[in-house]
Order: structure tokens, then C-alpha cells, then sequence
């Protein structure tokens, strides 16, 4: 597991190196860089919305976004930090 967090953490930089090393005519090197690419992008957004879901079971935000007098950025700080 850790292995994997370590490749995805340092993969941006391996994709710029294999940016600059990738022979542009080869098929296969074009379509291994754009698989890569996408699997990272794809890796990222799952992240993300990973962390959106894991935010709102923390705060609840379900039951803050149900509340009517909730109407400014303030009020949602206020009603974050009380709970």
C-alpha cells in the first residue's frame, strides 16, 4: 500500500520525465502515456470525491443543509464549529 501511495505521489513528475523521453511516432508509447494519464487523472478525482463523501459524514452537512435559518457563510462556520 505504501508502495502505491509513493508511485502516486512522485507519478506527476514521472509523467513530465516520460513526457520529454516518449518517442511521438510510436504508437505504443503515445497510448502507454495517455493510459497513464488518464488512470492518474482518474486516481485524483476519486480522491477528491473520496474526501467530498468523508467531509460530509464528519459534519454532517446534510442535516446543517435542511436547516433554513442556515443562510450566510457565517452562520454555516457557526454551526460547523458547535458541532
Amino acid at each position: 500500500m505504501k508502495l502505491i501511495q509513493k508511485i502516486i505521489k512522485w507519478l506527476p513528475v514521472i509523467l513530465l520525465i516520460f513526457l520529454f523521453l516518449i518517442d511521438r511516432k510510436n504508437p505504443i508509447h503515445v497510448s502507454t502515456y495517455i493510459f497513464i494519464l488518464v488512470v492518474y487523472t482518474t486516481i485524483l478525482v476519486l480522491r477528491v470525491l473520496d474526501a467530498k463523501n468523508m467531509w460530509h459524514n464528519e459534519f454532517g452537512a446534510e442535516e446543517i443543509s435542511k436547516n433554513p435559518s442556515v443562510n450566510k457563510m457565517s452562520e454555516l462556520s457557526d454551526e460547523l464549529k458547535n458541532k
